[in-house]
């Protein structure tokens, strides 16, 4: 009698020790966030709070802005000099055009919708830099020519031009206007992701090659 009622208690047990144990494993797969921060060592599959976290920021020091951001997505903007670094080039800098600032775009799932194309909860799915100080801008475009070499495509328009670069499956997308509206963005994200791709012409910042090359 005995037995039979320790037999339920016993799977129980071994119930909660198996979820504990899957628990664990999703938290080791979790990306870390290597110190000290830089953009260029993100891969888009660390959390947005970690990212934060690492820091010592959180969602209260975003800047009022504008912007927009994918169906099935969230956004946060920041101007902080902690987090505008890319390959040790410090970005923070702003003039009477704006302010520089980085972007980023994670997963924000509608329970009642479900996953649209790609994203998870919470998850990178693109960052992008938003520069009008020429300076960082041009130290930032020499740094992604002297890192990636030679592009996978270019494409000049007038005052307009756009350079692509891939590696390690992640894409490298920068847009530059130079005449009155000087403006210069870049767009990271994951190659196999092709909603970004429609995101990035939707916002008018692709001529309409990226999508044929990317």
């Amino acid at each position: 009698m005995k037995k039979t009622k320790l037999l339920p208690i016993l799977l129980v047990l071994i119930l909660l020790q198996a979820c504990n144990s899957q628990t664990k494993d999703k938290e080791m797969k979790k990306t870390a966030i290597s110190k000290p921060f830089d953009l260029a060592n993100l891969t888009l599959n660390e959390n947005i709070n970690d990212v934060l976290l690492s820091e010592n920021l959180s969602q209260k020091d975003t800047i009022k802005n504008d912007e927009v951001t994918l169906m099935g997505n969230a956004k946060l903007v920041f101007s902080s000099d902690k987090l505008l670094i890319f390959n040790k080039i410090k970005l923070a800098n702003k003039n009477n055009l704006g302010i520089n600032r980085v972007i980023f775009h994670y997963g924000k799932i509608d329970p009642e919708i479900g996953v649209l194309n790609n994203e998870k909860n919470n998850v990178l799915g693109m960052y992008q830099i938003n520069l009008y100080t020429k300076s960082e801008s041009d130290q930032l475009h020499d740094n992604l020519k002297l890192q990636f070499g030679k592009p996978k495509n270019t494409y000049s328009l007038g005052s307009i031009n756009t350079t692509l670069w891939i590696n390690n499956n992640i894409c490298y997308y920068y847009f530059t206007k130079d005449n009155n509206e000087f403006y210069r963005v870049l767009f990271v994200y994951k190659k196999n992701d092709k909603e970004w791709v429609d995101f990035i012409g939707s916002l008018g910042f692709d001529p309409g090659n990226l999508k044929s090359v990317n």
